[in-house]
C-alpha cells in the first residue's frame, strides 16, 4: 500500500467543539464525561435497581449538546428541515467541511470528480427515525387503544386527539424524508460539498470509522481517487440505545469508564464526529499540503466462530495486526503509543491486552516499550 497522508482534521467530541480543544483536553487530561442532559430523556427513566426494559441503571456518558451548533443557511438547508433531519447528517456535514477547510481545500482548487466520502456510522435507531415512529406507529396505536377502552368515544373526539398529538409531535413531511435515511449521511456531504467520487456509509459497529479509513486508503492506493474525506459519526443517545445496552449489561454500573483497568465494570456511551482528509503521501508533498501524520498500513479481521457473538478473540485480533504490519518499514519496537480500543469491559480489555502482549512480546529489562492508552476514558465509547 502506498503511504497515505492525513492532511486535514476536524472533530466534535464531548468537551471539544473543535480540533484544537480536543487535543488540549488530551494534553490536560480533561474528563469530559457527565450526566445525561435533561433534554435527552426524563429523569424517571433512571432506576439503578430496576431490570425493566424502560428503566436504565446508568445515567452518565459523553455528550456534545453544548457544542452541537449548525448553521443550516450556510449549507443551503432550510431551517425547518434542519430541525427534524437526523443530527448526525448535519453535524457530519459541518465537521466534514471543517476538515476540508483545515486542509486548505475550502479555497484551493482540487479534483472534485476524484474526491470521495466514506463515513462510519452504526445503524442504531436514531432521533429522526423515532420522531417518524411517533406519526406512523405510535399515533395509530394510541387511537386504537382509546377505541378499545372507550367503545362509545366519538369519531370527533378521536379526530381531535389525532390533531392534538400531531401538533405536539415533530414535523414530518416529504421534504425531510431523505434526512432519516442513515446511508445518506455521506451522500449529503458529497451533495453539499460538491464531491463527485464514491460516497457511502459503512457499519462495522465499534470499528466503523476505522473501516472507513481502511476503505479510503484502499481507494487511494488503487488510484480510483486522489483525495478522500473520511471519518465516523455517533450521535444516537436515544432511549432505545440506552435500553439495548442496559439489557446487555454493557454500561458501567459505577458510572465510571476505566479502560484497561482491573476495576473496569463496563462502557460509558459517548458521542461525536471525527473527519480526516487523506491523500497519497507523494501527492500531498507535491501539492505542498500540511501533513499531520502518515498511515503506513491497515488491517482488519473477524473472530470467526467463538463462544459468543460479542466476545472478542485474541486470535482474531492478531490477524488484523499481522495484516497491518505486513509491509511496514520499521519494527514493532519503534512504536511509542498504542491507542487501544479500551472499552472498559473486563472481558474485552483482557483479550486486547493479551493480543498486544503476544504481538509485541514480553517486557525486557531496560528496554523501552510502547505506552497504551484509550481516549474513551475522557469522552466515552463512541
Amino acid at each position: 500500500m502506498p503511504r497515505i497522508a492525513i492532511v486535514g482534521l476536524a472533530c466534535l467530541f464531548p468537551g471539544a467543539p473543535g480540533l484544537a480543544r480536543f487535543w488540549q483536553n488530551i494534553v490536560d487530561g480533561v474528563d469530559a464525561i457527565g450526566e445525561v442532559p435533561p433534554a435527552r430523556w426524563d429523569a424517571s427513566f433512571y432506576d439503578p435497581d430496576s431490570t425493566a426494559v424502560d428503566r436504565f441503571y446508568c445515567k452518565r456518558g459523553g455528550f456534545v449538546d453544548e457544542h452541537a451548533r449548525f448553521d443550516p443557511l450556510a449549507f443551503g438547508i432550510m431551517p425547518k428541515i434542519a430541525g427534524v433531519v437526523e443530527p448526525d447528517q448535519l453535524l457530519t456535514l459541518r465537521v466534514g467541511y471543517e476538515a476540508l477547510q483545515d486542509a486548505g481545500y475550502d479555497e484551493r482548487p482540487f479534483a472534485r470528480e476524484r474526491t470521495g466520502v466514506i463515513v462510519g456510522r452504526g445503524n442504531y435507531v436514531s432521533a429522526g427515525v423515532l420522531r417518524l415512529e411517533q406519526h406512523v406507529r405510535l399515533l395509530p396505536q394510541v387511537l386504537q387503544t382509546l377505541r378499545d377502552l372507550f367503545p362509545d368515544i366519538s369519531e370527533e373526539a378521536l379526530a381531535a386527539t389525532r390533531e392534538r398529538l400531531q401538533r405536539e409531535f415533530s414535523y414530518y413531511g416529504p421534504d425531510m424524508a431523505a434526512g432519516l435515511i442513515p446511508n445518506l449521511i455521506a451522500s449529503r456531504l458529497a451533495n453539499r460539498l460538491d464531491l463527485h467520487g464514491p460516497a457511502y456509509t459503512v457499519d462495522a459497529a465499534c470499528a466503523s470509522s476505522l473501516l472507513a479509513v481502511e476503505q479510503a486508503c484502499a481507494s487511494l492506493a488503487r488510484g480510483e481517487t486522489d483525495m478522500m474525506l473520511v471519518g465516523g459519526a455517533h450521535l444516537t443517545h436515544d432511549l432505545t440505545f440506552w435500553a439495548t445496552f442496559c439489557q446487555l449489561g454493557a454500561l458501567s454500573r459505577s458510572g465510571g469508564i476505566r479502560p484497561l483497568s482491573a476495576d473496569a465494570d463496563g462502557i460509558l456511551a459517548g458521542e461525536g464526529v471525527g473527519m480526516a482528509v487523506l491523500k497519497r503521501l507523494d501527492d500531498a508533498l507535491a501539492d505542498g499540503d500540511r501533513i499531520y501524520a502518515v498511515i503506513e498500513g491497515t488491517g482488519s479481521s473477524s473472530d470467526g466462530r467463538s463462544s459468543s457473538l460479542v466476545a472478542p478473540s485474541a486470535a482474531g485480533q492478531r490477524i488484523a495486526l499481522d495484516k497491518a504490519w505486513s509491509d511496514l518499514p520499521f519494527g514493532r519496537e519503534s512504536i511509542g503509543l498504542v491507542e487501544a480500543h479500551g472499552t472498559g469491559t473486563p472481558t474485552g480489555d483482557g483479550v486486547e491486552l493479551d493480543t498486544l502482549a503476544a504481538f509485541f512480546g514480553p517486557a525486557e529489562a531496560g528496554v523501552e516499550r510502547p505506552v497504551i492508552g484509550s481516549v474513551k476514558s475522557m469522552i466515552g465509547h463512541t
